[in-house]
């Protein structure tokens, strides 16, 4: 089904509306105060959204009293993210978090350490430099976004990218690349690798490298750290490209994983691209730990079926991932 989009100033007061349903008298104060001109486009939004059927309302003093979200108004958003190009969603995606950064709420330290405040804006321009590599290399603002990167600029970044996000000739071109180059793209772009293995340093000569080389042995493409990461490389760099080339991840979950900057970031990652794709990609494995630790530390993992080290051997666990592969690999 194609879902045809509002106007920019339509579909900001419809996210308005769905921010604000619970608060009875946001309109009557919205409306107050406004000059002819913001009256006039704040009403045509009004009647834009009613006409194609987003939400019903209706007028008393001169203001919608009444405001009824319908199922399409609703399910907005997702039809528009479903319709963007990668490009689109994750310029998007960027966006959306900048804002949580850059909120009040993350405006005062209090009891948390600097490098606890510092750190998402660090991880948000880890994730630009990405992006910025894989779709930008072409854009005019490319070379400038490589100096601001370098010095850490976060809200000069956010401004490039906003510019990005309208620059429609540019997104125009991006979501021609997509239609005529889907395939290609995704097997070289985002499917460089089978599967991610997560874990933490200390399981390696316990369970991780056993298990790597039994993925090998079935010919399973593998971004394993210690393969991947040369001499030389900037390893955080080879890591993020890692989550983001990867089909799956095998989190090998143990107490070493536990309050690990860097096995909970990679985590954190993937749970949210699991979320963001509505597809399996997360595949937990408890080592040496019960499913009620599991529970306490990563209640969003505990939610996912795992499987335990105790009950399956490295080649049995290869097994079970190439079938999974193999499903993937079938549904497309």
């Amino acid at each position: 089904m194609h879902f045809e989009r509002v106007s920019e100033e339509a579909e900001a007061v419809l996210f308005d509306i769905l921010e604000h349903q619970n608060e009875s008298d946001y309109w009557k104060k919205r409306f107050e105060g406004l000059s002819t001109k913001e009256d006039v486009i704040l009403r045509g939004s009004f009647k834009e959204l009613n006409d194609r059927e987003l939400i019903v309302s209706k007028y008393a003093d001169n203001y919608p009293y009444m405001i009824q979200v319908l199922k399409d108004g609703y399910t907005y958003e997702k039809h528009m993210i479903d319709q963007m190009s990668p490009f689109e969603k994750k310029i998007r995606e960027l966006l959306k978090r900048s804002e949580t950064i850059n909120s009040p709420i993350n405006a005062a330290v209090g009891n948390i350490s600097i490098h606890d405040y510092n750190l998402p804006a660090e991880e948000w321009m880890n994730d630009v430099k990405i992006f910025a590599d894989r779709y930008l290399e072409k854009h005019p603002l490319r070379q400038r976004m490589e100096t601001l990167l370098i010095h850490r600029e976060f809200k000069e970044l956010v401004a490039c990218l906003r510019s990005i996000s309208n620059d429609e000739e540019f997104l125009a071109d991006m979501r021609d690349k997509k239609v005529e180059g889907d395939t290609v793209s995704r097997n070289t772009d985002i499917s460089e690798y089978d599967v991610f293995l997560s874990h933490a340093s200390k399981d390696k000569p316990d369970i991780v490298e056993e298990l790597y080389q039994s993925l090998g042995k079935l010919g399973v493409n593998i971004f394993y750290d210690k393969e991947e990461i040369e001499w030389g490389d900037d390893w955080k760099d080879r890591i993020l490209s890692g989550t983001d080339r990867s089909e799956f991840a095998i989190i090998v979950i143990s107490e070493n994983f536990f309050d690990r900057e860097w096995t909970e970031r990679e985590l954190n990652i993937f749970l949210n691209k699991q979320n963001e794709n509505g597809q399996k990609i997360v595949l937990p494995i408890l080592h040496k730990i019960t499913t009620e630790q599991l529970k306490n530390k990563y209640p969003k993992v505990a939610a996912i079926q795992g499987i335990s080290t105790k009950d399956y051997t490295c080649d049995q666990i290869s097994i079970l991932f190439a079938r999974q592969l193999i499903k993937r690999l079938k549904s497309q």
